[in-house]
């Protein structure tokens, strides 16, 4: 008979925290790390935003410090829908949309709804790690899907077709995506939304960084197969406010009726200054001009990134990212191991980045690397002193 202890249901931490952690004991030891590890903009909200909220923080109110309705504030999720409307013409009601504590409560709780145990999910190969411990600690099984550096990281539908099942309950998809930095393709999109309607499937979209796009557009699943989407969102990205943890989740309204119950559950309500700060964000003048402004400042510092990786590791192969905050680099002409690698390069040359074995089964020899978290200057040397470590 299994102990109490041997009974308790847990999930593994997340891979991320093994290079936090050594970074941070890195930098209590003095040491200055060149982070291109994390997973988080550099650049601030809007100042008019914040000063704003300064000044809502003087008045003799309640509001930014109690409870909130559970599926967020009403303000916040008509703001919600007005903005889908502008960003992709999307006809999203406000009771399709519930407000989340950032976007691992929207993951959670999305995949608590749909997922029963022995059910299938699809995940792409390589694609975002938050995914496959959630989908195995509710029972489901992951179904890998692997998709090709050689072919900019699109999945192959008619592949993807060989590997549905009849217990197939959904296929998450990260567009941008993490750590590719692949755009979906209008044509492949279509096709999966076309699939998930002849073998009626959940597709669970992650727009993460559906604003942080430098060549070509963001497509839209839910416009293409509403009944069968539902669609993750964080505004750790947009507007840059991770440790505030705010997100949102929609799709068909029993879905979110649903996941709107299992995050009351969790967190009660989502944080409510965040939710009032992202409300006057996304209906301010200054909105769109903020998202011109860092969509600039990113790019610059990519093709700065891709520059660099030409100059500094010329073996190295990845594919431009069209979206997103990283670089994925395949390291398989130098090394075999990406999380020995990585390890040994904050270790000796203070450098952080992510092992691709954290996103993939099979390049375990890729690195993910950010190219917004540093300065221009700083992103060059971190990538200069990579190459100094493949070559020694």
């Amino acid at each position: 008979m299994r102990t109490l202890s041997e009974r308790l249901v847990y999930l593994r931490e997340s891979p991320t925290r093994k290079i936090d952690a050594l970074r941070e004991r890195l930098k209590r030891e003095g040491r200055d790390v060149i982070v291109l590890s994390a997973g988080q903009p550099s650049i601030p909200p809007p100042v008019e935003i914040r000063q704003k909220m300064a000044e809502l923080l003087q008045v003799d109110s309640m509001e930014l410090y109690g409870y909130t309705p559970s599926q967020g504030i009403y303000e916040l999720r008509e703001a919600v829908s007005e903005d889908l409307k502008r960003l992709g013409g999307l006809d999203i009601s406000p009771d399709q949309i519930t407000i989340t504590a950032g976007g691992q409560a929207s993951m959670f709780s999305t995949l608590a709804a749909i997922i029963q145990p022995g059910d299938e999910v699809v995940l792409m190969d390589p694609t975002y790690f938050g995914y496959k411990p959630l989908i195995e600690y509710f029972g489901g099984k992951v179904v890998r899907h692997r998709t090709y550096l050689e072919g900019g990281f699109q999945p192959d539908v008619e592949k993807l077709k060989e590997q549905i099942s009849p217990r197939t309950k959904a296929v998450v998809l990260v567009t941008p995506d993490n750590p590719t930095g692949r755009l979906l393709s209008p044509e492949i999109a279509k096709a999966l939304a076309d699939l998930a309607v002849d073998h009626d499937f959940w597709l669970v979209t992650d727009e993460a960084y559906k604003t942080m796009i430098y060549e070509g557009e963001h497509v839209y699943l839910y416009k293409l197969a509403p009944d069968h989407v539902i669609s993750i969102n964080t505004f750790s990205k947009d507007p840059a406010i991770p440790g505030w943890r705010l997100g949102y989740v929609y799709g068909p309204k029993d879905v979110v009726d649903k996941i709107k119950l299992l995050n009351e559950e969790m967190v009660y309500c989502p944080p409510s200054f965040a939710q009032k700060m992202v409300a006057i964000y996304l209906k301010s003048e200054v909105r769109f001009k903020y998202v011109k402004e860092f969509v600039a400042a990113y790019k610059a510092r990519r093709d700065i990134a891709v520059d660099a990786l030409k100059r500094y590791v010329p073996e190295g192969a990845f594919v431009t990212p069209r979206g997103s905050m990283f670089i994925f680099v395949d390291l398989s002409k130098y090394i075999t191991d990406g999380e020995a690698f990585a390890q040994r390069l904050l270790e000796e040359y203070s450098v952080a980045l992510i092992p691709g074995s954290y996103f993939s089964e099979v390049y375990k020899a890729a690195v993910r690397i950010s190219f917004v978290a540093e300065s221009p200057e700083r992103l060059v040397e971190g990538i200069k002193r990579i190459g100094e470590a493949l070559t020694t």
